[in-house]
């Protein structure tokens, strides 16, 4: 190779690093220029909107609009973001544009639970979500002193109920009574179902199918008074008194 090609070569990749070099500090020094965020739920109620994200986002001191590229550090806009009680998941990233996109899956509440020391919501996963201002959710509401500890089988249980057609159109509302048991709530019939404790609900709510489908939709609901599962393997129906004028 000749010389003077060797050296047009070396001015070459001089020129290039020059480029690169470049265009790398213009693209770390170029401001954020929008805020892309994309929510996905199973429902609409979100509890969070771009305003929100870009409040959550922001530097301590500084809206995250007025900062640069290079200034963003995206581990920890999504850790912010993530210990969100409305965010399942997050993911964060900015483009040489200048734009941020957020990718994050909500939160779905399950149950609105309703204690002598406040309201909340229990989502899928059974974590605690505070009420929005934003908006609300249409789910089934527990009323009682309920615990932490229980938080998780009793959104699993909801939602085994709200998978259940009998179930999501006839149980309308759950009580807690005393220090573990409840009670359920029915839309039909003047009765209510002693549930006891949450252990091995899969197997009181088969009992209690099989009993609507062998008894109640032949004989009704007038006629009991309530109707229990704290035994796990039998359904004990208390009928009605009924009291002369």
């Amino acid at each position: 190779m000749k010389r003077k090609e060797i050296i047009l070569m070396i001015l070459g990749f001089i020129v290039l690093a020059f480029l690169v070099s470049f265009s790398i500090i213009q693209n770390a020094t170029r401001p954020v220029k929008e805020v892309d965020v994309k929510f996905h739920a199973s429902n609409s109620n979100y509890f969070l909107n771009d305003s929100i994200i870009k409040e959550i986002a922001s530097k301590e001191d500084k809206d995250i609009m007025s900062l640069t590229l290079n200034e963003l550090d995206i581990k920890k806009i999504e850790d912010k973001v993530a210990k969100s009680p409305y965010v399942d998941s997050v993911q964060v990233s900015k483009d040489v544009k200048g734009i941020i996109h957020f990718d994050i899956k909500t939160s779905i509440p399950i149950v609105r639970v309703n204690t002598p020391k406040g309201e909340f919501y229990l989502s899928e996963k059974g974590y605690k979500m505070p009420l929005s201002k934003l908006n609300s959710a249409l789910v089934l509401l527990v009323s009682g002193d309920v615990q932490e500890n229980e938080y998780e089988d009793l959104s699993k249980f909801v939602q085994t109920l709200q998978n259940d057609e009998l179930f999501k159109n006839h149980i309308i509302g759950i009580e807690k009574i005393g220090k573990r048991s409840y009670n359920l709530i029915v839309n039909r019939g003047n009765f209510y179902i002693e549930f006891g404790t949450l252990n091995n609900f899969e197997k009181k709510l088969h009992n209690l199918k099989l009993f609507y489908d062998q008894y109640i939709n032949f004989v009704g609901t007038d006629q009991y008074e309530k109707l229990s599962l704290k035994f796990v393997n039998q359904v004990v129906a208390t009928k009605r008194t009924i009291h002369d004028e």
